[in-house]
C-alpha cells in the first residue's frame, strides 16, 4: 500500500471497494479504518461506496451500507 502512481489513500479506498463487492465484512472494517487513518473524508468513502455498488449490483448496497454505518462510527469517535 506504499505510495507510488498511486497514493495510498485512493489505494485504500480501491481496497475498500473491493472489500464491498466480495462482501467481506471483516475486510470492509480494516479498509475503512485504513482510508481514514490516510486522510479519506465522509465524502471519499461515499464516493467509494457508490462506484463499489455500480460494480457489485444489489448485494454490494448491503455492504455499501454497513461500510458507511462503519466510516460515520468512526469519523465520529475521531
Amino acid at each position: 500500500m506504499k505510495a507510488g502512481a498511486l497514493d495510498s489513500k485512493t489505494k485504500a479506498l480501491e481496497a475498500l471497494a473491493i472489500a464491498i463487492t466480495i462482501r467481506c465484512e471483516g475486510c470492509i472494517v480494516q479498509h475503512v479504518q485504513g482510508a481514514i487513518k490516510l486522510g479519506a473524508t465522509r465524502d471519499e468513502i461515499v464516493e467509494t461506496i457508490n462506484v463499489a455498488i455500480m460494480m457489485g449490483g444489489g448485494p454490494s448496497t448491503v455492504y455499501g451500507g454497513k461500510a458507511l454505518a462503519c466510516a460515520d462510527q468512526l469519523l465520529k469517535d475521531k
